[in-house]
């Protein structure tokens, strides 16, 4: 009897919780934008495609993935994620939301009596804004970094953070679909430039290209650092040490560099949040220890 229970374990599939999250954000919105835009605009096809190929990604790899397989399914999020994000630019206004703004804003100047964007400008220190830029850039350091080392060498702990990590980016990129924001950047355009160096004036028109254009609340470079900060605590202490003030200080700067209100912080941390306890229930759920005996018994 335990031979029997043993082999439909090794041979049971299984879907893990960020595949049903980020899988069911890219099915909503391309049901959403069928009903906004129909099925032949190749905004929904694009996003019916990115659907369909999660569910590609559980089936070729098998009931009892290699190691192999199991690194190239759990990659394809981030692969999917760069797709869906700058397919969101113009996919999000045809879903008819308006601009989230001004609410925003108004939520930053009700929590804080003042708003970040406007009070900050009175810093003119060209070095600091350097200082903000470097911060920021930090952020895709840690965010491959971070999940790269535990794919090199902890292929369980690379996939409970991607479980984390994805549920995270599912939340936040829903977010981008509900509430869609520039960030004062975009919508504050009467404020004076920021004073910078060298390194602000070769890095920051680079960022502003690389936006979106909604992606505002909640703040993924806040959240999916958190969530990678509190993984690495868990997992990794050495490292969330050496990591600690880098992140304060990226989360600083999407506020002084005008890419976030304070709110949006405050979302991120919310879905951050909820990143860390699906990975803390992943790790200790029978899902994941059937996947580790079919991984022993390979």
């Amino acid at each position: 009897m335990e031979q029997g229970l043993s082999e439909s374990v090794t041979n049971k599939r299984h879907v893990l919780p960020h595949e049903w999250a980020f899988g069911g954000f890219l099915a909503l919105t391309a049901v959403r934008l069928a009903m906004s835009v129909g099925f032949s605009d190749w905004h929904t096809l694009a996003f019916f495609a990115f659907t369909f190929g999660c569910v590609v990604a559980v089936a070729a790899s098998g009931r009892a993935p290699s190691s192999i397989a199991w690194r190239v399914r759990l990659l394809w999020y981030p692969s999917v994620m760069g797709l869906s994000f700058y397919t969101l630019a113009t996919a999000v206004p045809l879903l008819g939301v308006s601009s989230a703004d001004a609410l925003l804003a108004q939520l930053d100047h009700s929590l804080l009596g003042l708003t970040p964007a406007v009070a900050l400008t009175a810093v003119h220190l060209p070095w600091f804004t350097d200082l903000m830029v470097a911060a920021y850039l930090f952020f895709f350091y840690i965010l491959i970094v971070g999940p790269g080392w535990y794919c090199v060498n902890d292929l369980t702990r690379f996939r409970a953070c991607i479980v984390g990590l994805f549920t995270t980016y599912a939340l936040g990129f829903m977010g981008y679909t509900l509430l869609p924001a520039g960030g004062p950047h975009l919508s504050m355009t009467d404020l004076p430039p920021l004073d910078g160096g060298w390194l602000t004036q070769a890095m920051l028109p680079m960022v502003n290209q690389g936006s979106n254009g909604v992606d505002v609340f909640p703040s993924i470079h806040c959240a999916a650092s958190l969530y990678l900060l509190i993984f690495d605590f868990r997992h990794y202490r050495r490292r969330f040490w050496w990591l600690l003030l880098p992140c304060i200080a990226l989360w600083v700067s999407t506020v002084y560099l005008r890419y976030h209100y304070v709110v949006d912080l405050l979302g991120g941390v919310v879905i951050a949040a909820i990143g860390v306890s699906t990975a803390y229930l992943y790790e200790r759920s029978r899902m994941a220890g059937e996947i580790e005996m079919q991984e022993q018994s390979a």
